[in-house]
């Protein structure tokens, strides 16, 4: 059991395999300051609960990010975010606060709602169906070789909420370079030059959005763009510019938290044997293998909140005007609150507890999609297999303080 001093949040090696250092969060420090004081973690469940529904103590508006120092570049520093960078040009949802949250989540429910998902799950499943096909054994072979990241988990979930929103199919491949570059601008470990690079492509996607919302404002249709479009009508009604960070936030959370998901619940599985015995044999425990997922993996480390008066954390004093981390990765396995966390348990009286899509009013608009897509996936490979293993012992994690994704997953199939 390694102690707190011992390990450096900005590491490389913290950053790729992060889940000591939590442990050592929660039993040390759970009011944590990093050591160059820009950011508290906040690490134990309670105190994330409670810090996540207290909206009157904390702000959910984003304004700044880390970056890579300029004199140290081991030392990460704040840079104030220019309006727009990375979510459009205006507060919406998950940066937004109450009232403007409440007026905009309203208007924005609709395009999640259960009947639409619900009704995406043929094609979902036809689209999985396409891509597990496409690499499995060929010619009479018995295994073939696939980087389940490159061919299932990052293209499947771009596709699907590119379908949902409404956009040309020819333009997913540009959609996932601007997603990935609105996500990588919060990694905290940018360069200033891939920073600027970042934001650059970020800023090409508020503008395409833009494009896209004049293209449908006279005839709108029946996707979530047009929702959002037909959500501008009378005073209440979203602003172009909320409709646009709307947009950039449901294109990029959408497809990067599912492709985390779809990546993990494989290594997982591949992992712990017992549990995908388990598995195959009843489908029906996919639904809490997928809880443990998130809990165990959860695909955003946490969010971020602004504490807009003084307020005490664990007993610690925490001034106004701090910034912090509400860390749903460290959270997710507190032992107060999830007994042997580090074990998959597909008996939890409470699977669905973690707080991998959040909790309260900011809670994850497109969870119930995240989930469907999963478990299509999972169903689809278990049906067309009957052994997945890994060909590659190294497991490479896409490197961010933000988000927890599979760089690649090589593994081998046998149909």
């Amino acid at each position: 059991m390694r102690a707190l001093a011992e390990f450096d949040p900005f590491s490389p090696e913290v950053v790729q395999e992060p889940h000591q250092f939590f442990a050592a969060l929660r039993r040390e420090a759970p009011l944590y300051r990093l050591p160059n004081g820009t950011y508290y973690l906040i690490s134990r469940y309670r105190d994330v609960r409670d810090a996540a529904m207290s909206l009157e103590v904390y702000s959910s508006n984003l304004i700044t990010v880390l970056m890579q120092g300029q004199e140290q570049p081991d030392r990460p520093e704040l840079l104030s975010l220019p309006l727009g960078a990375t979510t459009g040009a205006a507060d919406a949802l998950a940066i937004a606060d109450p009232p403007v949250h409440a007026r905009q989540r309203k208007l924005s429910n609709k395009a999640f709602s259960m009947r639409r998902v619900a009704a995406l799950e043929p094609a979902i499943r036809t689209l999985a169906e396409e891509r597990i096909a496409a690499i499995l054994p060929q010619g009479g072979a018995r295994w073939s070789p696939a980087d389940w990241m490159r061919e299932v988990a990052v293209p499947l979930p771009i596709t699907v909420i590119a379908g949902l929103i409404g956009l040309p199919g020819q333009d997913i491949p540009q959609l996932k370079r601007w997603s990935d570059a609105g996500i990588a601008l919060l990694s905290g470990i940018n360069t200033p030059a891939e920073f600027a690079e970042h934001a650059a492509q970020a800023s090409q996607m508020v503008g395409y959005f833009s494009a896209r919302i004049d293209e449908v404002t006279r005839a709108p249709g029946n996707d979530v763009l047009g929702d959002l479009v037909r959500a501008t009508e009378g005073s209440e009604g979203l602003t172009r510019d909320e409709v646009v960070s709307i947009l950039a936030q449901i294109l990029t959370a959408g497809n990067e938290t599912t492709t985390s998901l779809i990546g993990s619940a494989l290594l997982l599985l591949l992992e712990n044997p017992d549990v995908e015995r388990r598995v195959r044999a009843d489908r029906a425990l996919l639904e809490p293998f997928i809880e443990e997922v998130l809990r165990l993996e959860s695909p955003l480390h946490g969010h971020f909140r602004v504490v807009r008066r003084d307020t005490e954390v664990a007993g610690q004093p925490l001034p106004a005007g701090s910034r912090v981390m509400l860390h749903w990765g460290a959270a997710n396995r507190d032992p107060d609150e999830f007994p042997n966390p580090d074990a998959i348990d597909l008996t939890r009286p409470n699977p669905k507890a973690h707080l991998a899509f959040g909790i309260g009013v900011h809670y994850c608009i497109g969870a119930a999609l995240a989930r469907l897509e999963a478990r299509v996936v999972l169903e689809t490979l278990l049906a067309r297999t009957s052994a997945v293993r890994r060909a590659d012992r190294k497991t490479a994690y896409v490197p961010s303080l933000l988000v927890r994704c599979l760089a690649a997953l090589p593994v081998e199939l046998s149909a």
